[in-house]
C-alpha cells in the first residue's frame, strides 16, 4: 500500500463481518472518497492480507445498487416497487403505525429481528435493543448461529485456548469448519503449526477447500459427529492412553464416563458415522498420544438436533487426554465478545415482567401462526436478510407478503427481505459509522471510526434508535448520547478496558489485545468454571437442566437411520454449505459473488446422480415437504454419496435458495438451528418423480 500524501489519509477500521477474524484495516481516504483498502500488517492476526470478500468492499460502499434514502412501498410486497420519502415522514410513519398496534394488541405485537449483518457493537447490541425493550416488545431469542455453543456454555462453562495458540500445536483437529473460506486467518496459524511439523485432521462430511489440504479427511455423516466422539473415547480408555494424572487431580466422573462410552466401540461409531473404524482407532490413538494437541470446531457441526451434545462430547476429550496441560492444547476460541458492556447498551431490564419471547429460527411459523396471540403485526429488521437466512423459507415468505403486516427494514440494499418491507431505510457500511468490534473467533477488541460520510441519506442503527426514540416520547438519557458516548460507556469498566483496551488506546493504536496472556495453559491446574472447578465429565448443570450429567449421542432428527419412512420419498441427506465469496447472504448481489459463482449450483455424488439419470449442469429439483430448489447440477465427489449440498445464503433472483429445504426445528441445547438435519431427494427438473407444491406439503 502507498503511503499517504498530503492530500489523502489513512484510516484504521476493525471490519465488522460476522468472521471470526475481526480483521484490522487501512482505508486510503483521498478528497473525501475511500481509493484503497488493505490489512493493517501491525495487527498480529490479520497479518498481511484480507479474505476475498472485503478486498473487494469498495465495491459494496460505492455500489449503484446501493439503498441511499427512505423508500415507501408502492407495489405488491416482495415486487420491489418504492418510492423516495423523507426520512421525518419515514420515522413519523413508523411511529404511528406502531401506536396504533399497541392500542389495538399491545406491545408484543411488534418484533424486532436483527443479527450480526453488522457485528459493530453499536450495530448488532446497541440501543436498537433498548428501544424494543422500552417499547415492551416481544423479544427475539436470536440462536442462529452457534446457539447450541452458547446454551452449552452456559451450563457447563466454556474452557479454551487462545486460537494463536495453535501455531504451536503439534496435531490439529478441525472439526466441522472450513476455515480458508470462513476464517482464513485462522487457516494462516494453521500453516505456521504445519510448518512446523504439525498433522491436521478436518472432521467434515464435506470435502472443503481446508479439507482437500489437509493430511487426514473424515467424512462423517452429517449430525453424527457426537457418535464420532463418544467413539475415539471408547478407544481412548479401552486402550489405557488417558492421562491418568490429569484426569485423577482436575476432573470427576471418569468411572461413570467409562460406562457411558462403552457401547460405542469402533465398529458401532463406524456404522453411525460413516467413519471406518480404523480411522476412529487411529485417531484416538494419535490425538491422546501427540502433545500439544488442539481442536477448533466450527459452526458446521451445529446445525443438527443434536449438535449440543457433540459438542459436550467434544469438550471431554481434551480433559480425558490432559491437553490442557499445554498453552495449544484444548479447544481453541475466543472470546472477547464478552469483554465489553453490552447490557449497558441493549437494557434487557426494560419492558414488562416477562416478555414473550420467539426464536429467530422459526420467523415463519410466527409469521403465519393463526393461534400466536397477539399475532404480529409489526415487524423491523436489521443486520439481517430472514427471506434468505430463516429456515423454512416457504412460509418466512408467506409471512413476509401478509398485506396486514407493517415491515420496516434497515439496510444497504434492496435484499428480499427489503423487497417485502413497507418501508426501508438506508443503513450505512462499515466504512461510513463509527463503532466498536469484539472479534468472536480471537482475543482482539478494535475501534472502528467513521472514515468518510454516509452516503446518500444513510443513517447507522443507533441514530436511527435516537429518531424513533424521540417521535415515540422516550426520554431516558441513553437515546440522547452519541455513538462516540455509547462507545465509552460500553468500555467503561469493562473486562476489554482492564485489559488495556480503553477508548484511548484503541483510539491510538487502532486495536487491542483483551484475552489472556499469551503463553497461558489456562486448564493446567484445572480452574474450570464449574462449582468444583474441575472438569466435570458428569455435570450436575446439565443433569439439572434436564439433559443428562453425561455427555451422550443424540441421532439426526432426519436420516436414513431414524427416519426411515421419511427416507424411502427422501434418501438424500442435506447439506446447507457456506460458500467462499460470500459471508451468509450479505454478498447477494454484488461483483465479487457474481463473478466467482454466477449461479448456485447443487452439489450431487457421481452415484446418486447416476442412479437418477442426472447429467453435469442439468437442471435438477431438490424437494421435500417443506419446498423445492431448482438450480443445475455439480455432479462431483465432494460430497458424500447419500448427501446433497445446496449452497447457503443465495438471493431469491436465483429461484428458492437452501432453507426452501431446512426446518425450524430446534436443536436440544440452546436452541440452535438444524439447517443440515434434513432429507431430501433430487432429480432432472420436469421429472414426474418431484412434483411439489406447498397445498400438498399442507402449507
Amino acid at each position: 500500500m502507498a503511503i499517504a500524501t498530503p492530500d489523502e489519509r489513512i484510516v484504521r477500521l476493525t471490519c465488522t463481518h460476522d468472521c471470526p477474524d475481526a480483521c484490522a484495516m487501512l482505508v486510503t481516504v483521498r478528497g473525501g472518497r475511500a481509493v484503497d483498502i488493505a490489512p493493517n500488517p501491525a495487527h498480529p492476526v490479520t497479518g498481511r492480507h484480507l479474505c476475498v470478500k472485503v478486498d473487494r468492499y469498495l465495491e459494496r460502499v460505492y455500489s449503484p445498487a446501493r439503498v441511499l434514502h427512505p423508500l415507501r412501498r408502492i407495489g405488491a410486497k416482495g415486487e420491489g416497487r418504492f418510492e423516495r420519502i423523507a426520512w421525518a415522514e419515514a420515522i413519523d410513519g413508523i411511529a404511528a403505525r406502531w401506536r396504533a398496534v399497541i392500542a389495538e394488541h399491545g406491545p408484543a405485537a411488534i418484533l424486532p429481528y436483527s443479527y450480526l449483518g453488522n457485528m459493530g457493537l453499536l450495530t448488532a447490541f446497541g440501543t436498537m435493543h433498548a428501544l424494543f425493550h422500552r417499547l415492551g416488545a416481544s423479544r427475539l431469542e436470536r440462536t442462529i448461529c452457534g446457539g447450541q455453543r452458547a446454551g452449552l456454555e452456559q451450563l457447563v462453562g466454556a474452557p479454551c485456548t487462545d486460537p494463536e495458540h495453535m501455531a504451536g500445536a503439534r496435531l490439529i483437529l478441525l472439526w466441522g469448519m472450513d476455515p480458508i473460506s470462513t476464517s482464513v486467518h485462522t487457516w494462516d496459524i494453521v500453516q505456521r503449526a504445519r510448518r512446523n511439523g504439525a498433522r491436521l485432521v478436518v472432521i467434515d462430511p464435506y470435502r472443503s477447500r481446508t479439507a482437500a489440504r489437509a493430511d487426514v479427511h473424515l467424512r462423517v455423516r452429517p449430525g453424527t459427529d457426537g457418535a464420532l466422539a463418544l467413539g475415539l473415547m471408547h478407544v481412548i480408555l479401552r486402550d489405557g492412553l488417558e492421562d491418568r494424572e490429569y484426569v485423577t487431580r482436575h476432573t470427576t466422573g471418569i468411572e461413570l464416563l467409562r460406562e457411558q462410552v462403552a457401547p460405542w466401540p469402533p465398529q458401532a461409531a463406524a456404522g453411525t458415522t460413516g467413519v471406518a473404524a480404523d480411522e476412529i482407532v487411529s485417531l484416538a490413538r494419535e490425538y491422546a498420544t501427540t502433545r500439544p494437541a488442539s481442536i477448533r470446531h466450527g459452526v458446521g457441526l451445529q446445525r443438527a438436533a443434536g449438535a449440543g451434545m457433540a459438542l459436550r462430547a467434544i469438550w471431554c476429550l481434551p480433559a480425558l487426554t490432559g491437553q490442557w496441560r499445554d498453552p495449544a492444547g484444548g479447544i481453541a476460541n475466543g472470546r472477547t465478545v464478552r469483554s465489553v458492556s453490552v447490557d449497558r447498551l441493549m437494557r434487557p431490564d426494560w419492558g414488562g415482567p416477562a416478555p414473550r419471547t420467539l426464536n429467530m429460527i422459526q420467523l415463519g411459523r410466527w409469521l403465519t401462526d393463526p393461534e400466536l396471540t397477539p399475532p404480529v403485526k409489526a415487524l423491523f429488521v436489521w443486520g439481517s436478510n430472514p427471506a434468505v437466512i430463516a429456515a423454512d423459507q416457504t412460509r418466512v415468505l408467506r409471512g413476509l407478503a401478509r398485506e396486514n403486516l407493517f415491515t420496516v427494514v434497515h439496510e444497504q440494499f434492496m435484499t428480499d427481505t427489503a423487497r417485502h418491507a413497507d418501508l426501508v431505510l438506508p443503513a450505512p457500511t462499515m466504512l461510513e459509522q463509527e463503532d466498536l468490534v469484539g472479534s468472536w473467533g480471537i482475543n482482539y477488541v478494535g475501534l472502528n471510526p467513521r472514515a468518510i460520510e454516509p452516503a446518500g441519506e444513510s443513517r447507522s442503527t443507533s441514530d436511527v434508535a435516537r429518531l424513533l426514540a424521540a417521535a415515540l416520547g422516550f426520554d431516558e438519557p441513553l437515546f440522547r448520547l452519541s455513538d462516540a458516548e455509547l462507545i465509552a460507556l460500553a468500555l467503561r469498566e469493562s473486562a476489554a478496558e482492564r485489559a488495556g483496551a480503553s477508548l484511548d488506546a484503541l483510539r491510538a493504536e487502532g486495536f487491542r489485545r483483551v484475552g489472556p496472556p499469551l503463553g497461558a495453559a489456562l486448564h493446567a491446574d484445572g480452574g474450570f468454571s464449574t462449582s468444583s472447578g474441575k472438569f466435570e465429565f458428569a455435570s450436575a448443570d446439565l443433569a439439572k437442566a434436564g439433559l443428562g450429567a453425561l455427555p451422550v449421542y443424540v441421532s439426526p432428527a432426519e436420516s436414513p437411520e431414524t427416519r426411515a419412512d421419511l427416507a424411502r420419498r427422501y434418501p438424500l441427506r442435506l447439506l446447507t454449505l457456506k460458500r467462499h465469496h460470500s459471508i451468509n447472504s450479505s454478498y447477494g448481489c454484488l461483483p465479487v459473488l457474481a463473478r466467482a459463482e454466477p449461479e448456485p449450483l447443487v452439489e450431487i455424488h457421481p452415484a446418486d446422480a447416476a442412479a437418477r439419470g442426472i447429467t453435469a449442469g442439468q437442471p435438477v429439483r431438490v424437494w421435500n415437504d417443506r419446498g423445492v430448489v431448482v438450480h443445475r447440477a455439480d455432479v462431483t465427489d465432494r460430497v458424500m454419496e447419500g448427501s446433497v449440498a445446496v449452497p447457503f445464503g443465495h438471493w431469491l433472483q436465483s429461484g428458492a435458495s437452501a432453507n426452501a429445504l431446512t426446518s425450524d426445528r430446534l436443536g436440544d441445547i440452546g436452541n440452535g438451528p438444524t439447517f443440515c438435519d434434513a432429507l431430501v431427494e433430487v432429480a432432472p427438473a420436469g421429472s414426474p418423480r418431484n412434483r411439489w407444491t406447498a397445498s400438498e406439503a399442507g402449507r
